[in-house]
């Protein structure tokens, strides 16, 4: 059985969560967040970074490798373009996300707006999350609206780019914010199109369920909605903090 140590809030675990629920793969969760997570889970994470992805002996940490592996260990269906341009489009759409958009989506939004105030108990710093907001932010939905297709997806059929960049949107939304569909229409309709799918449908639905939940509830939650939970956790009930932790 596949393990997935990290919460499905997480854009990142969400990607992995979904690729596997695309491929028909059973898989067990333990929906910790990264600052929450022991020293197994450090000797793990050495970056603590979530999700930490367990097959058998193989443990992999970061999300676009764990990405990889599951499109080679599962090949069909494919969350990947049959082309090696369209594919090496989509590797970039992922890479995009993942590094940009999670500057300025997660650590500069979502992280400012929720993860701080809630976790670490600080305030919340409105006038950067808003200046974050009218510039990164912006800058970001300009660039995929020149990207965007008037239809289908953003690579050829839905697949991973489509998942990595749907599932930051999902992460503002937490946080309050959603695009301006006069401003960004391409983008807007795009991402309606991607929520609608049935693999995103699910997967949203599990991270919607946990967003509202107390931290140290979310395992009970989880269970509650029909993930399947691993026999133990990785979790403590005093967060630690790390500089490199990925949400």
């Amino acid at each position: 059985m596949i393990r997935i140590i990290g919460s499905p809030v997480s854009p990142f675990v969400k990607k992995v969560l979904a690729l596997l629920v695309m491929k028909g793969v059973d898989f067990e969760v333990d929906p910790i967040t990264p600052f929450y997570g022991d020293e197994r889970f450090s000797e793990m994470s050495p970056l603590r970074r979530i999700p930490v992805f367990i097959d058998g002996d193989i443990v992999l940490t970061d999300s676009s490798v764990i990405a990889q592996y599951i499109e080679e260990r599962w090949p069909s269906p494919s969350a990947l373009p049959a082309t090696p341009e369209a594919r090496a489009k989509a590797r970039w759409l992922e890479e995009y996300s993942d590094s940009r958009m999670g500057e300025v989506f997660i650590w500069k939004g979502f992280a400012t707006k929720l993860v701080r105030p809630r976790v670490f108990k600080e305030p919340f710093d409105e006038a950067a999350f808003n200046d974050n907001i009218q510039t990164g932010v912006a800058e970001v939905l300009d660039y995929l609206e020149r990207v965007a297709p008037e239809d289908g997806f953003l690579a050829g059929p839905f697949g991973l780019a489509d998942i990595s960049i749907a599932s930051m949107f999902r992460c503002m939304r937490y946080a309050e914010w959603t695009p301006d569909a006069k401003r960004w229409p391409r983008t807007c309709a795009w991402l309606a199109r991607t929520e609608s799918e049935s693999v995103m449908a699910t997967v949203t639905r599990w991270s919607d369920a946990l967003i509202v939940a107390p931290i140290l509830e979310r395992r009970r939650i989880a269970a509650e909605i029909g993930l399947k939970l691993t026999e133990e956790t990785f979790g403590l009930k005093t967060p630690r903090r790390a500089a490199m932790s990925q949400l």
